[in-house]
């Protein structure tokens, strides 16, 4: 069998390669997955840089997020049986060919969405779905910005956004005409590489955001939350920069709320039954198009260093699959 391994940390490109291994047998409460498709996610790519090291030991075998099929099944495990097709979280091991996973980690995905569909149906489209539904309530409808909007998940929150009737403005580098942020679920496109984008962000806004999405971090993402009007909130799921939001953020801003949202959080404290339910309607979403991703590439898993360069392209057409 071939894995991607990680054993030092260091640009993705550079970083990781491609070794042989033996899978572990499936012990108490495990099963074997037997994968056929994984993404290469930003949260992948800056965990091999080593943004995480305190919490991430070497060797590593990347990969949060991918879809396969139970190919043994371990001592205990009375709810999976060979053949069926599930997500692994809870974890990384996705950029393997066969991983071994606790079986209570591994979720039934829908059967109609296709493999690729389903290696896209976990991380970006639950992430913005819990994010809408935990800041984007209520009424009045709030003023909001979403950066790095031309992604896979800025799209799903403008499009989540839109359905619940709230235009979001998005922020971009580069060209704010590109199609990604021009449908119609985006009240107006801001390229942050314009030279006081922040005071037309407060105009298109009517005197800032009362809520803003930041994938970002580092100072881009401090300038998005100092433009939030009093009161407001920034959420902070992301880290595109590779830097953490500065430390006296808090202390200039103490009017705003800074929220740390982690999916992962949420998923490791809610109920089996009730994580299982959130990915079906995420699958359910990826479905409608709603939380649909676009692929602009896939990769066999010794094109791995292939499948990260595409992956950090600027401006890329899409998200990038590895097929173990």
């Amino acid at each position: 069998m071939r894995r991607a391994v990680v054993t030092r940390f260091g640009p993705a490109d550079e970083a990781v390669g491609v070794e042989d291994y033996t899978p572990r047998p499936p012990g108490e409460g495990e099963v074997q997955v037997r994968m056929a498709a994984a993404a290469v996610n930003p949260s992948d790519l800056v965990t091999i840089a080593g943004a995480y090291p305190s919490r991430t030991p070497l060797p590593h075998i990347p990969g949060f997020e991918g879809v396969g099929r139970v190919c043994a099944v371990g001592p205990g495990v009375r709810d999976l049986r060979e053949g069926e097709r599930v997500l692994p979280i809870g974890g990384p091991g996705a950029w393997q060919q066969v991983k071994t996973a606790e079986a209570r980690w591994c979720f039934r995905t829908l059967p109609e969405l296709t493999d690729e569909q389903a290696a896209l149906a976990y991380i970006n489209p639950l992430t913005a779905v819990r994010m809408v539904q935990a800041y984007a309530q209520g009424s009045p409808r709030p003023a909001v910005a979403v950066n790095a909007a031309a992604s896979a998940i800025g799209g799903m929150l403008g499009r989540l956004l839109h359905g619940r009737g709230v235009r979001p403005v998005a922020l971009v580098r580069g060209d704010a005409a590109r199609p990604a942020v021009s449908g119609p679920e985006w009240a107006a496109a801001v390229s942050t590489d314009r030279p006081g984008w922040e005071h037309d962000l407060e105009r298109l806004t009517g005197g800032g955001p009362d809520l803003a999405y930041d994938a970002v971090g580092g100072d881009a993402g401090a300038r998005l939350a100092r433009t939030l009007r009093p009161g407001g909130r920034l959420v902070h799921y992301g880290l595109l920069s590779g830097l953490p939001l500065p430390g006296d953020l808090a202390r200039s801003r103490p009017d705003v709320r800074i929220v740390l949202f982690r999916l992962r959080d949420w998923v490791h404290a809610a109920p089996r039954a009730q994580v299982q339910e959130a990915l079906y309607e995420a699958g359910r979403l990826v479905l409608d198009g709603t939380a649909a991703s676009t692929v602009q590439a896939a990769y066999p898993l010794d094109r791995v260093r292939e499948a990260v360069v595409a992956a950090q392209e600027r401006g890329g057409r899409g998200k990038v699959l590895l097929l173990p």
